[in-house]
């Protein structure tokens, strides 16, 4: 009897220990947007935002000691997030978003190519990094013009369980990738 309640403690304390995968959230962009602003009032229809990842909720993992102990996912619809977050930054930096294809100076496709976050257990050094990969074709007039964004970022953080710690350095790529792309339109 006195070693089954060892037993007992014993597997309550790892079970407390270990990560607890769940679901990351993205909260809405929050308009921050503080890059170059357009030189005269162009339009700009967003045609297409896709999510061409093959796996749409893996957003990367958790690595202990080299080895992938716990896939980080998502339910976040990305496309939706990300046509709500240009249509604010696309606004503030002066661009006219209230168009048709047939009206609009510019028209933007984006694909997302990637969205990989990986945490690890390192002490002194970043134990959080990611990136988001995507790509912008630009259509004026008969030119197209394709850019690609690869937002990187990161940091440490205090030791953690929870994938709802990671949740704002998830915002803080998302977000910096909407900044990078609206800043860079702003040149054409």
């Amino acid at each position: 009897m006195k070693n089954m309640f060892y037993l007992v403690i014993a597997v309550l304390l790892m079970g407390g220990c270990t990560y607890k995968n769940e679901a990351m959230n993205l909260p809405s962009y929050k308009a921050d947007y503080a890059g170059a602003v357009a030189t005269d009032k162009k339009s700009v229809f967003v045609s297409v935002i896709k999510d061409m990842r093959k796996d749409k909720r893996s957003v990367g993992y958790v690595l202990d000691d080299g080895e992938k102990i716990a896939r980080l996912y998502s339910d976040v619809n990305f496309p939706s997030k990300y046509k709500e977050g240009l249509g604010y930054a696309l606004n503030i930096a002066g661009f006219n978003t209230d168009v048709t294809a047939e009206n609009a100076s510019l028209i933007m496709e984006v694909y997302i190519r990637n969205i990989e976050i990986v945490y690890n257990k390192k002490s002194f050094d970043k134990n959080l990094v990611g990136e988001i990969e995507i790509e912008v074709l630009i259509r004026r007039g008969g030119e197209v013009i394709t850019q690609n964004f690869r937002q990187k970022g990161g940091k440490w953080i205090v030791k953690s369980y929870e994938s709802k710690d990671l949740e704002p350095f998830l915002y803080s790529l998302f977000s910096d990738s909407i900044n990078d792309i609206v800043a860079r339109l702003t040149r054409y």
